[in-house]
């Protein structure tokens, strides 16, 4: 039914995308009240690593962008809801402990099997680093997913 509106695929997918960003990102907010708490009423008051907290939140961000576009793109490869969810959680798990599995297995290139996994971005960004490889990376998955999804559905369309 959207496609019978004037508005092009990319439009489309990124209106979804970030009404679901949106949606995900205003339920995270209020958890800023207990990182609040925690800081106001440690001993002593401010014992709380603003820049590590702030570093995981700022990360979480880029998961959240990340898996919000991979489900994106799972809704497209199913009609069916609940395919399209397990898909989507299949994907997700892969991509945060899968490469970490894979280090493991092949060990002369473990390092740089890891720095290929969502876990190993997300852990340097949680140290309150951010570094522009860790934003690079999300976002180019972001933006992979996406447009693998836009790809998919001009297939689907034409």
């Amino acid at each position: 039914m959207l496609f019978t509106k004037p508005l092009s695929v990319w439009e489309i997918v990124n209106g979804k995308f970030f009404g679901a960003f949106l949606l995900i990102l205003l339920a995270i907010i209020p958890t800023l009240i207990y990182v609040w708490i925690v800081s106001y009423f440690g001993n002593p008051e401010g014992n709380l690593d603003m820049g590590s907290t702030l570093g995981s939140y700022f990360g979480l961000l880029f998961l959240i962008a990340s898996y919000t576009a991979i489900g994106i793109f799972s809704s497209t490869l199913s009609e069916n809801q609940i395919v399209s969810f397990i898909i989507a959680v299949f994907i997700c798990f892969c991509f945060f402990f899968g490469f970490e599995g894979m280090a493991n297995v092949f060990e002369e290139n473990s390092r740089t099997i890891a720095s290929l996994g969502m876990d190993a971005h997300f852990k340097s960004m949680s140290r309150g680093v951010i570094d522009t490889r860790d934003v690079v990376y999300f976002l180019s998955i972001t933006i992979l997913f996406l447009s693998l999804t836009v790809y998919k559905l001009k297939a689907l369309k034409g």
